[in-house]
């Protein structure tokens, strides 16, 4: 892949995830965008095909990252001459006053191969826009509505989930159609 169509890709991912996420949570989501990399989220352990190649020395205990970083910034990290990570999913983590707050979870594999790149059937290879992380019991956003990106600095958050716990096991599963 040459660097040119990654960082078409990349950008169009980051727009992406933001107008995916924007039908779903209550905030208005900027254009702008800030990215988190967290790399290495793969187990690299099988034998390499082809000219796939590891960086163990880029990874970071559970849940650090690398950034907040721009675009170009990130481009610079993840494109290694020539080669990119196989998967990278991207999601909206969060938003502040200028800019959206976008993960990008990347594999620890890379290649220059777009045959060995992931998500190509979605022509963004080897990019995966995801959801936002989903409150317990949201369904969509007809049934459930729109959620908040930081629903789970609730302090309400235990006592709805015991509440979701108890009324999944007095209702079983699909508690909307229970008649009492």
């Amino acid at each position: 892949m040459d660097r040119t169509t990654f960082e078409a890709r990349l950008r169009l991912a980051v727009r992406r995830a933001i107008k995916f996420a924007a039908e779903h949570v209550r905030e208005r989501l900027p254009e702008e965008a800030t990215l988190r990399v967290y790399p290495n989220r793969s187990f690299d352990g099988n034998p390499r095909v082809g000219d796939e190649e590891v960086f163990p020395r880029d990874s970071l205990p559970a849940e650090a990252f690398h950034g907040p970083w721009s675009v170009d910034e990130a481009l610079e990290f993840l494109w290694r001459e020539g080669k990119v990570p196989e998967w990278i999913d991207i999601a909206v983590a969060d938003v502040d006053a200028r800019s959206t707050v976008v993960s990008l979870r990347c594999c620890g594999r890379f290649t220059s191969r777009e045959d060995l790149m992931y998500h190509r059937n979605g022509g963004l290879a080897p990019f995966s826009v995801k959801s936002p992380i989903l409150p317990p019991g949201w369904e969509d956003v007809e049934t459930s509505g729109k959620f908040a990106l930081r629903w789970m600095d609730s302090p309400l958050l235990p006592l709805k989930r015991t509440w979701s716990r108890l009324r999944r096991s007095i209702f079983g599963r699909n508690d909307r159609e229970a008649k009492p």
